[in-house]
C-alpha cells in the first residue's frame, strides 16, 4: 500500500538536468526564490482540496492507465484520494492509519502509518516537510501542465532529488504556476522505471474541511485486510 500511495502524489517523465535554465523568458526569480515560494505556499493552507487526473505508465508491461478523481489535504497529516474513474476507490489516512476502500468488492485493506515511511514530497504535500530541507532542488526543462486551471506558459518546473536516498523513487519533478505557486503537476520516475503523472485543477485552499472526511469506518459487510498480519 504504501508503494501505491507513493505512486499517488508524483510523477517524472525524464531525469532532470542539474544546468537546464528555468522557463519562461523574462524571468529573473532564482530557484531558491521559487522554491521559498512555493514553500509559503503550502505553510499557510491549513487545507487544500482540487481534482486531480493520474497516467500511470508501467515500464514492464508498457501500459498506460488513467484515472480521475478528487484529493483533499488537511495538517497535520490528514489525506484523502478519492478515485472516480475508472474505478470507485478511496485512499484515506487521519495520519496515523491508511486505509483503501473498495466498495464494488466491498473490502478495504488497513495499515499503520508510521512518518518514516511517507516519501518526502509527499509529506510536503501534507504539510510535514520542507523543501530545500529534503530535496536538492534544481530548475528542469520547461513544460506545460495540462488541465483546467493550469497556465500553459512560463510555469517553474522544478526537478526534486531526495538528499536522501529512497528506494521507491528516481526522480521527481513538480510544475509550479507562477501565478498562485501551486503545485500543478506532479510527476515520478520509481525504481523500476515506471511513470507517474498526476495533474491537480480547481484548488481551493483554507476551506475548513471537515475533519470527519479524514476518518474511515468500514460499511457492514465489508472485508478488512490488516496489511500489517499478512504472512505472520
Amino acid at each position: 500500500m504504501i508503494a501505491t500511495m507513493t505512486s499517488l502524489v508524483l510523477a517524472m517523465a525524464q531525469p532532470m538536468a542539474a544546468a537546464a535554465a528555468p522557463p519562461g523568458a523574462g524571468s529573473h526569480l532564482d530557484v531558491a526564490a521559487v522554491v521559498a515560494k512555493v514553500q509559503k505556499r503550502y505553510d499557510d493552507a491549513a487545507d487544500f482540496k482540487a481534482r486531480f487526473t493520474q497516467t500511470l505508465t508501467s515500464a514492464a508491461l508498457k501500459r498506460t492507465t488513467n484515472s480521475s478523481g478528487q484529493v483533499t489535504f488537511k495538517k497535520p497529516g490528514r489525506m484523502r484520494w478519492d478515485y472516480e474513474k475508472p474505478d470507485k476507490s478511496s485512499y484515506i489516512t487521519d495520519g496515523g492509519v491508511l486505509w483503501l476502500y473498495e466498495p464494488d468488492d466491498k473490502q478495504a485493506f488497513k495499515q499503520d502509518l508510521k512518518a518514516s515511511q511517507l516519501p518526502a514530497a509527499l509529506a510536503f504535500l501534507m504539510g510535514k516537510g520542507k523543501l530545500a530541507s529534503e530535496f536538492d532542488v534544481t530548475f528542469g526543462p520547461d513544460r506545460a501542465a495540462a488541465g483546467a486551471g493550469a497556465s500553459v506558459a512560463k510555469n517553474y518546473v522544478l526537478s526534486l532529488a531526495p538528499k536522501t536516498p529512497q528506494s521507491q523513487v528516481k526522480s521527481i519533478v513538480f510544475v509550479v504556476d507562477p501565478h498562485d505557486w501551486f503545485v500543478r503537476q506532479s510527476e515520478i520516475i520509481d525504481a523500476n522505471g515506471n511513470t507517474n503523472v498526476i495533474v491537480f485543477s480547481d484548488v481551493v485552499m483554507n476551506s475548513r474541511v471537515p475533519e470527519a472526511l479524514f476518518h474511515f469506518t468500514p460499511p457492514a459487510g465489508t472485508r478488512v485486510i490488516d496489511t500489517g498480519k499478512l504472512g505472520k
